[in-house]
């Protein structure tokens, strides 16, 4: 339970430090706080520059069928939480991949380049 809580919080960190470049973020220990200060900034681009928002998206590399159907599937729920959920999503999914492909340092100095 306990190496749970530390992976937990591990990611939301990795998350974080992921985002830093692209959203103007508060850095917390909570996940709800984290996608509800997310959801805000999305629901500021979606008020006042759509086209930014689009190139966030773009560059996160979020999948536009899906963001489409979950779009039209939850009609009524708040889009910006929606668009939040995508990126923490994706942007874990990027952490996750990149882990397993890490190659651990070389042992010695004649190996490194």
């Amino acid at each position: 339970m306990e190496d749970d809580k530390l992976t937990e919080q591990g990611e939301l960190q990795a998350l974080q430090k992921e985002l830093e470049g692209m959203v103007p973020l508060v850095q917390t220990n909570n996940w709800a706080e984290l996608r509800s200060a997310l959801a805000v900034w999305v629901n500021e681009l979606i008020q006042h520059d759509m086209q930014e928002l689009i190139r966030i998206l773009y560059r996160i590399d979020i999948s536009e069928p899906k963001l489409k159907f979950l779009l039209k599937e939850k009609v009524g729920e708040d889009a910006a939480l929606i668009i939040a959920d995508l990126i923490i999503e994706r942007q874990l999914q990027k952490i996750k991949t990149r882990q397993q492909f890490q190659q651990p340092p070389p042992e010695d100095d004649e190996d490194r380049w």
